[in-house]
């Protein structure tokens, strides 16, 4: 029955000494050739990390694979704990258990055909960072070699065009199609060493540990039944074994009787394998924007009420374009969680719809513009009252948000959403024409703007050396606004090829009546930009009466705050860190800011520059280096500490800052700086 199998183990025993040594040279060199081909794999990757798909049959989709595993480890070897708790701190918990299913491309008794036609709408859904994929037990009845090898191929080019890292896993052998088994099984080593994937041999391992009695359908074992066979595979001589004796049991004896066991193990370990030499190996700036993300005293949006109007709920990029152009006026587009990759610009047009999220988890839902033919991504025209909440954009040469307020857009509100990797602007709002109204009224808040890294020229095509240098980069760009409030978001990472890039935020062209409060910016290269030196000759003024209160800035070379062609403006009560600015910029003043107040600011570094002729009040500003007052400069926490004896008390109080960075009320004697 198995007479193949044990000739083949025979030789391999044979020829042990040297088959070993250079087993281990080759193994060796395969994992280096596989680690190299997934790193370049993963640069690719756009979703969220820690999502671990199982793309399989039977075999895949029982709660006996992978479920377990958080619940039950008894007699675990030190190794195997140690890579639990690796992947247990890096994955998503969904995906132990509740990524089961057709919709998850796992079902029982499906084949590599199954998973060649439905590839596609499983990675347009679940995104994975890292997919198993274990097919070929059903088709030993179904394909030929050469077509099974063929799609397999197929199937796992697209995880990796994708950017997933694929596992692929050899299936079991199987009673009564042992030669065949094992032909498969050689086909997807061939295909793993071919294309540089990571393999689990799970076939080896069942002969290794099992070489002669395997097969849970054997006579000796005709006692037992179903899946309690004291062997590695089933009664049925096809799935592995699960005997109870043995559940949630990774001793060395549970390891040759449990078959489920063993592909925990060997699954557990590659997959801990993958995080620590591919997931997790970034690139120097990646690592340090990663290390400033998500800090728990980081502004905290309150939920939004229960949708309004009449709701049109969606699952894919087909039905969010159609839900665009049939929702009403008043009613909420919900989207399902999920990662949306957008072939064209998507706008909206109606006047008081609401986009967000369902579950209100704003990484959950991504809308991706790397697979769009046009270079802006989520558009508004001709509307009023719109709000886009709970979610994600990333991944677009021009403009993330683009305010076409040239077509008269008002009352926006952009609300606790993460806008990542956008190569121009996060938020553009354009120049208006004369006749048309300034947009009014528009509320940016509760926001995550950052860049894994600084601009490249490949980046945006428009951005020439001869152009911008690659600098032609910002967080919020807007003209022309009016009555709008920028409060309560975090800036990371927005930075220029020769950090000279625009202001994380930066207000111009005749703005008016604004506020810009509560905002933490780190690592940008400018701050808060109140106008620049350019100015057409249709603008005589690029902000009036903008107060800038409140504000956290970390590490801008560029500048910090700057005020240019200014009237009745306001800096007041910010905190800047930049000791060692390359341009002595922490505030800087240029050309006519008529009647700015500049009072109440910590800056932590050079004197504010004042290169303005306008008469300016400057009241109660603290400067030096005074790092030893701030909690955590390094990660961007200005707050203040006891030794800030020199701020603490120190402000004047001020009709138009009533409350700190953390809305915390100010008193009759006030500290210096954003934070009280």
């Amino acid at each position: 029955m198995i007479k193949s199998v044990r000739i083949t183990l025979l030789f391999l025993l044979m020829v042990m000494p040297v088959w070993t040594m250079q087993g281990d040279d080759q193994q060796a060199s395969d994992t280096d050739a596989w680690v190299a081909r997934m790193q370049q794999v993963h640069r690719k990757f756009t979703g969220q990390k820690g999502t671990f798909a199982h793309f399989g049959d039977s075999i895949t989709v029982s709660r006996a694979f992978w479920a377990g595993l958080p619940f039950a480890r008894k007699n675990a070897s030190a190794e195997m704990e140690q890579a639990f708790q690796r992947v247990n701190r890096y994955m998503r918990p969904e995906c132990w258990r509740d990524w089961k299913g057709a919709p998850f491309g796992n079902e029982g008794g499906m084949t590599i055909c199954w998973a060649q036609q439905n590839i596609d709408q499983w990675l347009r859904r679940l995104n994975p960072e890292v997919a198993l994929i274990m097919f070929g037990t059903n088709d030993l009845h179904a394909l030929e070699l050469d077509e099974y090898r063929a799609k397999l191929r197929l199937v796992v080019q697209k995880c990796l065009d994708n950017g997933t890292v694929v596992i692929l896993s050899t299936i079991p052998p199987r009673h009564g199609c042992e030669e065949k088994a094992e032909r498969f099984v050689q086909a997807i080593r061939e295909v793993a060493r071919e294309m540089h994937v990571p393999l689990t041999d799970f076939y080896a391992e069942i002969l290794r540990r099992r070489p002669h009695d395997w097969d849970g359908a054997l006579e000796k074992f005709r006692q037992y039944q179903g899946y309690d066979v004291p062997t590695l595979l089933a009664r049925d001589g096809v799935h592995p074994s699960h005997p109870q004796k043995y559940a949630g049991d990774y001793s060395e004896e549970a390891l040759s009787h449990c078959g489920y066991s063993l592909w925990n193990y060997l699954v557990l370990m590659k997959y801990a394998e993958v995080i620590d030499k591919v997931l997790t190996v970034s690139s120097p700036e990646s690592a340090a924007v990663a290390r400033l993300l998500n800090q728990p005293w980081f502004p905290q949006a309150p939920p939004l009420p229960p949708p309004a109007g009449a709701v049109i709920r969606v699952s894919n990029v087909e039905e969010l374009f159609a839900a665009a152009e049939k929702v009403q006026p008043g009613g909420t587009i919900l989207l399902a969680d999920g990662h949306y990759f957008l072939p064209r610009y998507f706008e909206i047009k109606t006047d008081n719809v609401t986009l967000r999220s369902e579950s209100g988890c704003r990484e959950r839902v991504i809308l991706d513009g790397a697979k769009s033919v046009h270079g802006e991504l989520v558009g508004l025209r001709r509307c009023a009252g719109v709000t886009i909440a709970d979610l994600t954009i990333q991944n677009i040469k021009w403009n993330g948000f683009k305010l076409n307020t040239d077509s008269n857009v008002q009352r926006v509100t952009i609300y606790n959403c993460v806008i990542r990797n956008i190569w121009q602007r996060g938020v553009k709002g354009v120049k208006v024409p004369p006749g048309v109204p300034r947009p009014q009224g528009c509320r940016i808040q509760y926001c995550l703007f950052y860049n894994d890294r600084a601009k490249r020229f490949e980046d945006d095509p428009a951005d020439t050396p001869q152009n911008f240098g690659g600098n032609y980069i910002g967080g919020i760009d807007v003209m022309f606004a009016k009555n709008w409030v920028i409060s309560d978001n975090v800036f990371i990472g927005i930075q220029g090829r020769t950090r000279a890039a625009r202001g994380a935020i930066f207000l111009w062209h005749d703005t008016q009546d604004c506020l810009v409060e509560r905002n933490i910016i780190i690592d940008c290269d400018t701050g808060i930009a109140l106008g620049n030196s350019y100015r057409p000759p249709d603008i005589t003024t690029h902000c009036t009466r903008v107060i800038a209160r409140n504000n956290f800035i970390t590490r801008a070379p560029e500048s910090g705050i700057v005020a240019d062609y200014t009237q009745d403006c306001q800096i007041v009560h910010n905190t800047v860190h930049d000791p060692d600015n390359r341009l002595g910029r922490l505030i800087r003043l240029v050309h006519d800011n008529d009647g700015l107040l500049v009072a109440n600011n910590l800056l932590s570094g050079p004197k504010i520059r004042n290169e303005s002729p306008s008469n300016i009040l400057f009241r109660n500003n603290l400067e030096g280096d005074l790092t030893s007052f701030l909690v955590d400069p390094t990660m961007g926490n200005l707050r203040l500490t006891a030794q800030a004896t020199a701020a603490i008390d120190r402000a004047v109080p001020l009709a138009d800052v009533t409350e700190d960075i953390d809305r915390r009320p100010r008193g009759s004697q006030p500290d210096i700086g954003a934070h009280e």
